[in-house]
């Protein structure tokens, strides 16, 4: 059995848009659909955060940056055959698209590097880039790093948007197409087939 780490913000714990930090019940979230479609090929593991930035602390909110808490993470989890890694909404307010691409693509080094995969190994990574929101496009930094490093990118431009709610969370409906999206992905990538 396989076991995938979703590392992620608002999106992957499931808020509903448009609320005051509801959530939706763990069968519309799109890791436990990803669970369900893996289930008995591969553990899933959410690890969603409200307002979670990869590598910036929040001004407002503790324990917001995902640098600190990705290696204790991944160790928590091991051996993790695959983390998936969807941040870069929330750093988009804060910072230019490059930027934000430069920070993903660093966690993706640290978690490469921390002996967190099978045999103390590394994990495969697959970066998901958010789809073009409230004046944001991030698609074209997120490519030009993951082609630097070598990562396996889904850009979720044309996949799922974000809700009309609040510019930045999944409906319903975008939790499902993602969960396909990424199963379809992770698949191939780990020998799922």
């Amino acid at each position: 059995m396989k076991t995938i780490v979703c590392f992620g913000d608002s999106n992957t714990w499931g808020y509903v848009p448009g609320s005051e930090a509801e959530r939706f019940p763990p069968d519309v979230r799109w890791p436990v659909r990803l669970a369900a479609a893996l289930a008995g090929e591969a553990d899933v593991v959410a690890e969603g955060l409200n307002g979670r930035r990869a590598t910036i602390d929040s001004p407002a909110v503790e324990g917001r940056n995902g640098l600190p808490y990705l290696v204790p993470c991944l160790h928590s989890h091991a051996p993790v055959d695959l983390l998936v890694i969807y941040l870069g909404t929330n750093d988009a307010y804060w910072l230019d698209a490059d930027t934000v691409a430069q920070s993903v693509g660093r966690l993706v080094k640290i978690a490469r590097t921390a002996e967190a995969g099978p045999a103390l190994g590394a994990p495969q990574v697959l970066v998901v880039c958010p789809p073009p929101f409230d004046g944001y496009a991030l698609g074209a930094a997120f490519k030009q790093v993951c082609d630097v490093l070598g990562c396996e990118l889904l850009d979720l431009d044309g996949i799922v948007t974000y809700s009309e709610l609040d510019a930045i969370h999944l409906e319903e409906m975008g939790h499902a197409a993602l969960a396909a999206a990424i199963e379809a992905r992770v698949r191939p990538m780990l020998d799922l087939l």
